[in-house]
């Protein structure tokens, strides 16, 4: 009996250690979540103090400037935009919802615009690509050819694409005023923006044998335009096909893997994205049925970006030959991420992309197996301002495929 109490005795005295053991493990564990959260709020305080700093610059900045201050809106987004600016990123970039919304409709096939193909901007300006005919920017006397160096005043130099893209397709609808450099006369041309529709994809063919589509960008309706000219090439049984990418400064992501997939066989890279040598880089790989007659290429040194995607997987592929001069060099990729709190949008470069064989092209471009310069005499002309008798990278494309096809 006595032996019996003690063993109760004993798991009694067993369950109060363990009882206290637990009390001591969650008293440590409540004052380290305490610690964590002073931790958290001082971390908080810093943070808010910020904003209370930028709150108390924007009530000195309307109370105080001697003109007045923009609206607290204005204020606020040329705040974000100079946090953007500090980036060393060229083609980093904040917008408000509209201007984000302009930005979509000027890369679209129909939206309200101006109607005209513009390229990456230098030191000087912007150059004209392509003036579209019938639409707003031509019925204002905007020439291909032309050099943008101000818009509205402010110059355009050294401008990301989509940031001048947004200030000439303006989402007011409002008239702009572009000042142009042509050859050594400036002047200025006012152009009312108005409803825009244009195709980016034309198809042709030559001499009932050689395929010709030109794609002037990979946004809007491209994909549905280059399958449908692929499609009627195909069903007029043509023998080689030339792609022209001259000029064409790049675009979607999406869309140059979508055109790239009607061309490479299943299996075959079209480009990776990530950082050098990550194993985790996303991959974008062929699904079709591989090309089987001779194809070329076009490019010249405005060919950019999505461009130099789709040249990079022909050439490293060895499925086509590429003609032309060295490409543009941009073999960076732009995410864009919504601002939840207003309604903005964040453009970041955040990846790399590489071509099949490994290469990223940045600053460098993309070198053509066959180079051709065009006749000094039409060097700066735009394209569609130059006979075809006299467009010698078009010449040698041609030549090159039937060449192949026989």
């Amino acid at each position: 009996m006595r032996s019996f109490s003690r063993t109760i005795l004993y798991v009694i005295t067993g369950v109060l250690v363990v009882a206290l053991l637990s009390s001591a493990i969650t008293v440590m564990l409540m004052n380290r979540r305490a610690a964590d959260s002073l931790i958290m709020s001082a971390e908080d305080y810093g943070a808010v103090s910020d904003l209370l700093a930028l709150n108390e610059l924007l009530d000195k900045m309307q109370s105080e400037a001697l003109d007045g201050a923009p609206e607290r809106e204005a204020l606020i987004s040329g705040a974000m935009r100079g946090a953007v600016e500090t980036l060393q990123d060229p083609y980093a970039q904040y917008y408000t919802a509209a201007e984000y919304e302009a930005y979509l409709s000027s890369i679209n096939g129909a939206y309200y615009g101006v109607g005209m193909v513009i390229g990456q901007s230098d030191a000087v300006g912007s150059p004209v690509l392509e003036v579209y005919e019938g639409n707003p920017a031509e019925k204002a006397g905007v020439k291909a050819g032309d050099i943008i160096i101000k818009v509205d005043g402010a110059a355009a130099a050294n401008l990301p694409l989509e940031e001048l893209r947004a200030k000439i397709d303006a989402p007011d609808g409002g008239a702009i005023t572009l000042t142009l450099l042509r050859g050594q006369e400036t002047l200025e041309i006012a152009v009312q923006g108005g409803p825009v529709n244009i195709k980016h994809v034309k198809g042709s063919l030559y001499n009932e044998r050689t395929g010709y589509i030109k794609i002037d960008m990979f946004t809007g309706n491209c994909v549905n335009e280059f399958t449908e000219a692929l499609k009627d090439l195909k069903s007029r049984n043509m023998k080689s096909l030339v792609i022209d990418l001259r000029n064409n400064p790049g675009g979607s992501l999406d869309a140059v893997v979508a055109i790239a997939d009607a061309l490479l066989g299943n299996g075959q890279t079209i480009v990776s994205v990530g950082e050098q040598g990550n194993a985790s880089n996303r991959v974008f790989k062929g699904k079709g049925s591989a090309w089987h007659i001779p194809l070329a290429v076009l490019v010249n040194e405005n060919s950019a970006s999505a461009s130099e995607i789709l040249a990079g997987a022909v050439q490293d592929n060895g499925i086509g030959a590429i003609v032309g001069m060295q490409t543009f060099g941009k073999g960076i990729v732009q995410t864009t991420m919504r601002v939840e709190r207003n309604g903005g949008w964040l453009k970041l470069t955040t990846d790399a992309y590489f071509t099949p064989s490994g290469k990223n092209i940045h600053g460098v471009g993309i070198t053509p197996d066959i180079l051709v310069e065009m006749p000094e005499e039409l060097i700066g002309t735009p394209l569609s301002k130059i006979d075809q008798a006299d467009d010698a990278q078009l010449w040698a494309a041609l030549d090159y495929v039937r060449e192949q096809a026989q």
